[in-house]
């Protein structure tokens, strides 16, 4: 064991029901479920056996590498439907692991079916059942478990720290302190070892460092320990918990195999040698490309968190200038690391001091701003992409059709906006009046106010217009300021070879092909919601071709049928092919990775489209089934589907911060999701920024239309 050790330190969802035979399945509910009857009043549902499934042969031993290679794939667990336990805002452990380990297989040949459970120890059970092959995520190599599992090289090097509420803290490592410390957890014998005066209080539950600095943060705990990256990953959104003591002894962070598994184990470390992936806090450095890619270091780019650049969504990452970047790392295969700054300020200060390496964030290429740029020793790329500068209305305001009717006419915009000179000149030119708006406001929330008349006007350019306008049908652009207003990517004068890549990669893919698939995913997609008669309703009538399938799908789950119509006709107005620009498809809007994981090889096929639908949301209420009533599942259900589980967990949070119910979602939760749209709010979110408009409008138009479905089909 001390032998290995040494060498080492040398060198989700569980799977809900799928259509019948594809998994095992879960145990059924004891207690019933609650429902909405169809005159809209909770029944009590007595709980039904979900679909047979075929008996699967448990294993006695682990795959060697010659089992996995035959198999073509490597079994992978994570943690239930995240493939991030945050918005990665300086790197993310989550990510990591996911793209380490997916490198790794595709050097083999190999593919990645991933199993998903609830925590950690879930994960464990999983690799001592021999049910996956490794656990790919930073585990701390202890005594105990190297008594049971295999470990990789280390990929970080790391302290545990004892964490705090902010504020003044006395905390003196001779006291008897007492450290709550979730079950399971390696901290514990960490603890125990180093510090065995200290009280150790176990919370009977397996629970996340996040978790965890919550209960710190909410006083429920008063210390705890968790790894000193998690906390920097914590520090990235929160301020509500502090460092007081760091643990002298360090830690080895690694991956975990099945106890002997030496072909496996050799093969893992042959490629963490010679990819040196070990993950660090980088310092700040300011070195070129060409040595950046000789030490195998991430490309570090800053962007903000915004619909036109990096956001977080249903667990994917998206963003057009997330999408570019990432290609431009793959064709260098270097790691992409996104560092997210608040503001356009913040972004010069970062690059200026070698935090990061790139800014791509949509930024506008002015005279006064390429001023600000050369005196901060920074340059600027080709364009990228160019935009025009728009006037942005309400269809219902009086018409402007020359800028002489702007006189009069009020313009909100941010002082720090690159529209700022523009409204000046209308102002003194023309006669609007220029009103400042707060800097937390982003123009995507000052267009949002024009539409629902709350500002006269705004400027903004028009590649946001575009995205908000397939949202909101209200705007209009009377007139355009100026055309051709060139985006570029600003590095540090002293890098000339990143400047130089970075050009190149204007050159060959602007307006290419995979350029335009991205800009007009984001851009040009239409995705107004628009009206259909097509299934106008009328009492006793059928609600849509796909009645009778819902209803043999909803019955395992206790969902009324006509909510998961309303759904329906929601996502995709009763379209079998009905696709958006986030890639999802089919009647119930999946995506394919989501779907494929449910088993669903076939959106295209009602049945399949539909199963995997109802299954998705069965899995969102029952995340919050532990604390809401149960009369509230169904709106934060659908509110996850839309939007994501994780932003409704943050606009919970954000709820009973401003003394609002976060058990009720009409005029309590769904207050703060619009919120989270503001950069004073998402800033300090675990998922940050969320198009708050489209959940609230989602669950409150399903709610309406079932109704009304309720009234027809009484």
């Amino acid at each position: 064991m001390n032998k290995q050790l040494v060498a080492i330190i040398t060198a989700s969802f569980f799977m809900l029901l799928i259509l019948a035979g594809c998994q095992e399945q879960p145990p059924v509910e004891e207690n019933p479920k609650t429902d909405m009857s169809q005159n809209g009043k909770q029944n009590e549902l007595k709980p039904e056996t979900k679909k047979p499934v075929n008996v699967v042969i448990k294993r006695t031993a682990a795959r060697k590498w010659s089992e996995i290679l035959a198999s073509g794939h490597i079994n992978a667990v994570k943690l239930d439907w995240k493939l991030e336990s945050a918005l990665p805002r300086a790197g993310s452990t989550g990510a990591y692991h996911t793209t380490l380990l997916q490198n790794f297989a595709d050097t083999r040949g190999l593919k990645l079916k991933w199993h998903r459970v609830n925590n950690l120890a879930d994960m464990f059970k999983k690799l001592s059942a021999f049910e996956v092959d490794i656990i790919p995520r930073h585990l701390t190599i202890t005594t105990n478990r190297l008594d049971k599992y295999s470990f990789t090289y280390p990929l970080l090097r790391d302290k545990e720290v004892v964490i705090a509420k902010s504020g003044k803290q006395d905390f003196n490592e001779d006291d008897d302190n007492n450290i709550s410390l979730p079950i399971g957890s390696a901290y514990i014998e960490s603890v125990s070892k180093q510090y065995p005066h200290w009280q150790v209080n176990i919370i009977e539950e397996h629970v996340s460092s996040q978790e965890m600095a919550d209960s710190v943060a909410a006083g429920l705990t008063k210390y705890t320990v968790i790894d000193g990256f998690a906390l920097e990953t914590l520090k990235q959104y929160r301020d509500d918990i502090q460092s007081v003591f760091t643990l002298p002894k360090a830690i080895n962070l690694a991956w975990a195999v099945n106890l002997n598994n030496d072909t496996f184990l050799h093969e893992l470390n042959e490629f963490i040698s010679v990819h040196h992936v070990m993950q660090m806090i980088e310092p700040e450095r300011t070195i070129d490309f060409k040595q950046l890619r000789k030490d195998k270091l991430p490309l570090r780019v800053i962007t903000r968190n915004s619909p036109e650049t990096y956001f977080l969504w249903r667990g994917e990452l998206l963003g057009f200038e997330y999408e570019l970047m990432r290609k431009f790392a793959d064709i260098h295969k270097v790691k992409l690391v996104i560092v997210v700054a608040d503001s356009y300020e913040e972004m010069l200060e970062l690059l200026a001091e070698g935090k990061g390496d790139i800014i791509a964030a949509g930024l506008s290429r002015t005279k006064a701003r390429t001023k600000q740029i050369t005196k901060a020793k920074l340059t600027t790329s080709i364009r990228y992409n160019r935009v025009k500068e728009q006037l942005v209305a309400h269809q219902d305001s009086a018409q402007i059709n020359e800028l002489t009717d702007l006189k009069g006419r009020t313009i909100t915009i941010r002082k720090s906006s690159s529209f700022w000179a523009t409204a000046q000149r209308l102002a003194k030119d023309f006669g609007a009046n220029i009103v400042l708006a707060n800097e937390d406001i982003a123009t995507e929330i000052l267009i949002a106010q024009v539409a629902d008349k709350e500002i006269d006007l705004t400027i903004a350019d028009s590649n946001l217009i575009a995205i908000e306008s397939s949202f909101r049908s209200q705007i209009i652009t009377p007139l355009t300021f100026k055309e051709d207003v060139p985006y570029s990517y600003l590095v540090r004068q002293n890098n000339p070879q990143l400047l130089a890549y970075l050009n190149e990669f204007v050159r060959k893919y602007y307006r290419g092909t995979f350029y335009n698939v991205v800009k007009n995913k984001y851009f040009y997609n239409e995705r107004l919601q628009k009206s259909h008669n097509k299934y106008r309703l009328v009492s006793g009538s059928i609600l849509s071709p796909y009645d009778d399938i819902v209803r043999s799908h909803v019955q395992p789950y206790n969902f009324d049928w006509r909510l998961i119509v309303s759904q329906m006709y929601q996502e995709s107005r009763f379209d079998p092919i009905a696709s958006n620009s986030t890639g999802a498809f089919g009647l119930m809007q999946m995506l394919p990775r989501t779907a494929a994981e449910l088993g669903v090889k076939d959106l295209k096929d009602p049945e399949q489209a539909i199963a995997s639908g109802v299954q998705y949301l069965d899995w969102t209420r029952d995340r919050f089934s532990k604390d809401l009533p149960v009369q509230e599942q169904i709106f934060f259900s659908l509110a996850s589907y839309n939007a994501g589980y994780g932003h409704v967990k943050d606009a919970q949070r954000l709820a009973r911060q401003l003394g609002l119910r976060s058990d009720r979602w009409f005029n309590n939760v769904e207050k703060a999701m619009l919120l989270l749209q503001r950069r004073q709010y998402y800033n300090k979110a675990r998922f940050g920024y969320v198009r708050g408009r489209e959940p609230v409008n989602y669950v409150r138009d399903i709610h309406q239309r079932y109704l009304s479905y309720i009234r027809i089909t009484d």
